[in-house]
């Protein structure tokens, strides 16, 4: 179910850009399902809502945005808005943004704030230090299953062992999540963001460690969870982890190409230009 609100959008952005129904609809769909949209009569198939996107120059948070932290069972804070951009690597200035926290953060607080500065560490290649701060963590959340920032600290010390080629080590702590996670399970202090971003990296990892099952079952955990949440967090990334895992299987040529295609038109509807790079290439 999409956004009620999506024809609204839509309908608005075609009329700035002094586009008839026809016209946005052509090479899309027929002129009447752009009008049942607009008016909220229909939910545009994903294939078609990113060829709308597309034309009308709207990346896919424009459409979700709002639904994107539905799950936070928390009101927003400055850590909650550092972690969201941590996580989507837009990390220019974060260092200074928590400087200005010392001293005046909770208990509570502090297992997020050395959760950020762990996935700093690690994005920076400190890879000990990441490890250090990681286990202060854990010693906050006391290793609590339930805790989202207990799963984090599980998922980037196992980055850290990856991206020291320490594979077991990294499996040693995937498996900790997995043992932790499954779709079912509530998570009380997890928003979407969160638990997408678990579900795409894992995907990605086991993708570089050859387990292509694993990958494949993650990926499709998260697709799942994104369109239950009307959330487009890592659609592109989760499409292409889903495409590499059954690269290689004969029988699944079709749903391959399926999800490689998905993976690039979403990729262009929002504007990811470094995934779209890394195709590019391969």
């Amino acid at each position: 179910m999409l956004p009620l609100f999506l024809g609204s959008i839509i309908y608005n952005k075609r009329r700035e850009m002094n586009l008839t129904q026809i016209e946005l609809a052509n090479d899309i769909c027929t002129q009447n399902t752009i009008s049942k949209i607009e008016k909220h009569n229909t939910a545009p198939t994903v294939n078609i809502l990113i060829k709308i996107c597309l034309k009308l120059d709207l990346t896919l948070n424009d459409i979700f945005s709002d639904f994107s932290n539905g799950s936070s069972a928390k009101d927003e804070s400055i850590l909650d808005a550092i972690e969201h951009d941590v996580l989507l690597k837009s990390i220019a200035e974060v260092e200074d943004r928590l400087s200005t926290l010392k001293g005046k953060l909770t208990d509570n607080d502090m297992k997020q704030y050395e959760l950020i500065k762990g996935a700093m560490d690690y994005l920076k290649g400190d890879f000990d230090v990441s490890l250090f701060n990681l286990d202060k963590v854990l010693q906050y959340t006391k290793s609590a299953n339930d805790d989202i920032y207990t799963l984090l600290s599980y998922l980037f010390k196992g980055l850290n062992y990856l991206g020291q080629s320490h594979n077991d080590r990294a499996q040693y702590y995937f498996q900790m999540i997995n043992d932790s996670v499954d779709e079912d399970s509530k998570i009380p202090n997890a928003n979407d963001l969160e638990v997408l971003f678990i579900c795409k990296t894992l995907a990605e990892s086991f993708n570089s460690m050859k387990l292509y099952k694993r990958s494949y079952d993650f990926s499709q955990c998260g697709l799942r969870f994104a369109q239950k949440r009307n959330t487009s967090y890592f659609l592109d990334e989760l499409n292409l982890s889903a495409a590499v895992s059954i690269k290689d299987d004969v029988e699944k040529k079709s749903e391959y190409q399926d999800y490689y295609n998905l993976a690039y038109y979403l990729a262009k509807a929002n504007k990811n230009e470094t995934l779209l790079d890394s195709m590019d290439k391969n």
